[in-house]
């Protein structure tokens, strides 16, 4: 029996919950305050084909038909200028997993 895939709705509330989970002590402090302040206008997070590079990064071989890459951020003039996350996660609801690259202070 194929388990049906988690909508990509579904994925990016559940990648929500758990930026929010994990934000304060993974982002930098003036950042997790901008995301905060502005969150209400400029928000966002959204579900995108996973890039190569996450291969290496999990080492495994990727399926793209299971997993998808959230970005959470900041937007302007519907673009995300400011990713706070990246996060590799699978829509599959019985192999919960995911990968965070959380934005870094320079």
């Amino acid at each position: 029996m194929e388990t049906s895939l988690l909508s990509i709705d579904e994925t990016l509330e559940t990648a929500f919950d758990i930026f929010y989970e994990m934000a304060e002590d993974n982002l930098d402090y003036d950042d997790l305050l901008a995301y905060q302040a502005r969150f209400d206008e400029e928000g966002a997070g959204i579900a995108v084909d996973a890039l190569d590079d996450w291969d290496n990064l999990v080492g495994f071989d990727v399926d793209r038909d299971v997993f998808v890459e959230v970005r959470i951020g900041l937007a302007a003039n519907d673009t995300l200028n400011d990713v706070l996350l990246r996060m590799l996660i699978s829509r599959d609801p019985e192999q919960k997993f995911c990968h965070m690259l959380w934005k870094r202070a320079e």
